[in-house]
């Protein structure tokens, strides 16, 4: 009986089996070749149907490795890699990248899920103009209690700088709480947006 069920859900879902294990071969042997193991830091930007070209890639990632910790106190290493909507789905599952750069029609379907951290306290501090931009508040819990989300690029003066599209957003993923790691990682990604937003000024 079990290996008819097997069978069949062989049978009906052969394909996507394939394609999850190749999504996160693929996963794994792009970080380690872009970091030379797992980063302290990962920055995932979208790729749709536009091409995204960065500009002085090299020295903005040894600025980002020079703010933030490093794992047991070994020099920082930050990635930053493209994310295909394959590679998205993985990103849900079980979370990879800890700073997200998305264009609109990618954020819109995800910002009501609880996936990524409020971001008001920033805006509140460096006073960032978000009433052209109803799009970055979202009420996950369903209270009709809206925080923002995502920050616009548009704001962030050095990822414009590096080449994102004004029109894609910002967003830090929530951390898994029970791995110190992905903490650390996640206190990284504040450090960065903090040290953007001192510089956007």
């Amino acid at each position: 009986m079990f290996r008819k069920k097997l069978e069949n859900f062989w049978y009906y879902h052969k394909y996507k089996v394939i394609i999850a294990i190749f999504v996160i071969i693929t996963i794994i042997v792009a970080s380690s070749g872009d970091s030379g193991g797992e980063a302290d830091l990962e920055i995932g930007y979208v790729i749709g149907n536009r091409e995204v070209i960065l500009q002085n890639l090299d020295e903005n990632k040894a600025l980002f490795e020079s703010l933030i910790q490093g794992k047991d106190k070994e020099k920082a290493v930050v990635s930053i890699l493209p994310i295909t909507p394959s590679r998205l789905e993985v990103e849900f599952v079980i979370g990879i990248s800890q700073i997200f750069l998305l264009d609109k029609e990618t954020l819109l379907p995800i910002i009501n899920h609880h996936f990524f951290e409020p971001l008001d306290s920033y805006v509140d501090k460096y006073n960032i103009d978000l009433s052209g931009f109803p799009e970055v508040k979202a009420d996950p819990d369903g209270e009709n209690n809206y925080k923002v989300y995502a920050i616009p690029v548009k704001k962030l003066d050095m990822f414009l700088e590096m080449g994102f599209p004004e029109d894609y957003y910002f967003a830090i993923r929530l951390p898994k709480e029970n791995d110190k790691d992905d903490v650390m990682r996640n206190k990284n990604a504040h450090i960065v947006l903090e040290y953007i937003l001192k510089n956007s000024q």
